[in-house]
């Protein structure tokens, strides 16, 4: 995937996409080692294995940065693990100057970021997102978070980075699965606000699109239109008391199945809980914001057969109720939605009963 670097700014760091975001890296990191600060770069068992050694290729000053590294897995995103990378921060003298390099999918970004935000009441850090779902919403917006109890991101805080690197690269490094699974917040993206941009993403099956190499100027599409709605709703609301409640869309109930795999220890990628979610989010859709059925036919088409299904009141209704009572969203012990009254309309702050969401439910089992 052939272009360079272009900049989308935000009102406190820059977001550098392309062939040349590594490039405009290098010079930020120039000015850290000036300052004789410490860099540490944070990564999981699988960035450590497939993108270190090309980041290191092509920055030789990281060279002599201290690389911290964390298992792989949703579960590793704990207090548990963050006390010990504060641990391992003081063992290896990181003071205030220091910066903590984030290189890796969400999970990273999350951790690291939340590691940088207080240890030592903040220090620098930058994201380098390795995964499609990194890259256009995970590392963007200034959230940081653990999980606790199997509750996805109870304790986070939002900490603005230095800069986000999105080097395309590095997604040559990834599983198919994975691939899959960062489109689901492609659409969520389309979904919440572009129609235009949806109708141009469904015209290929997404099995067709998982085919496309990523050398092909389709990625940088999806690259840019992504992340330009991901920053334009983060601009206008940065700390969620709003309209960034739009990106929630399908994070509802694809976060209560996310905990609820975390609980029996299986695996659930985040893009596939939050597919299966959006579907559920469209059957409420379909009573409390009046979505058209036709646009919902039109989600189900794409969605389903590149995501499957999963059992959900077959496995425990009850639990996956349980779990959206934790939702951050909610309010006055209301369960709230990000619902959709059309494709590119997304409306927040749904209030749905228990019993609408058991119907949703339902219907997303028929299928």
């Amino acid at each position: 995937m052939k272009f360079s670097a272009r900049t989308v700014r935000t009102s406190r760091y820059p977001v550098l996409i392309g062939e040349g975001a590594l490039e405009h890296l290098q010079k930020e990191l120039k000015g850290f080692w000036k300052m004789k600060s410490q860099i540490l770069i944070l990564t999981d068992a699988n960035t450590r294995r497939f993108c270190l050694p090309e980041l290191l290729n092509r920055l030789p000053l990281l060279e002599e940065a201290t690389v911290l590294s964390v298992d792989a897995g949703e579960e590793k995103k704990s207090l548990l693990i963050a006390e010990y990378l504060w641990k391992e921060l003081g063992s290896h003298h990181a003071d205030r100057a220091s910066l903590l390099i984030n290189l890796g999918g969400g999970m990273v970004t999350d951790l690291g970021g939340f590691v940088a935000s207080a240890y030592h009441r903040g220090i620098s850090t930058i994201h380098l997102p390795t995964t499609l779902i990194g890259q256009i919403d995970a590392a963007i917006g200034g959230k940081t978070g653990v999980n606790i109890n199997s509750l996805k991101n109870q304790v986070g805080t939002f900490y603005s980075p230095h800069g986000v690197y999105v080097w395309p690269g590095f997604l040559i490094t990834l599983p198919m699965a994975q691939v899959r699974s960062g489109l689901a917040e492609v659409a969520k993206a389309a979904l919440i606000q572009d129609e235009q941009f949806w109708r141009w993403l469904t015209r290929k099956p997404l099995l067709q699109i998982l085919e496309i190499p990523f050398t092909e100027p389709f990625w940088k599409e999806v690259l840019l239109r992504s992340i330009r709605i991901k920053m334009d709703i983060v601009k206008q609301d940065p700390f969620e008391r709003n309209r960034r409640k739009l990106l929630n869309f399908g994070h509802t109930i694809g976060h209560a199945i996310e905990s609820f795999s975390l609980r029996r220890e299986t695996l659930v990628l985040h893009g596939d809980a939050v597919a299966a979610g959006m579907l559920c989010e469209g059957f409420l859709s379909l009573h409390k914001t009046a979505l058209d059925p036709l646009q919902l036919e039109e989600m189900i088409r794409w969605i389903l057969p590149g995501f499957g299904k999963f059992p959900l009141l077959e496995e425990n209704g009850a639990a996956y109720l349980d779990l959206m009572q934790h939702d951050k969203k909610n309010r006055q012990q209301e369960i709230r939605f990000t619902l959709l009254s059309g494709i590119g309309k997304g409306k927040i702050n749904q209030a749905c009963t228990p019993g609408q969401i058991h119907e949703a439910l339902s219907a997303y089992d028929t299928l």
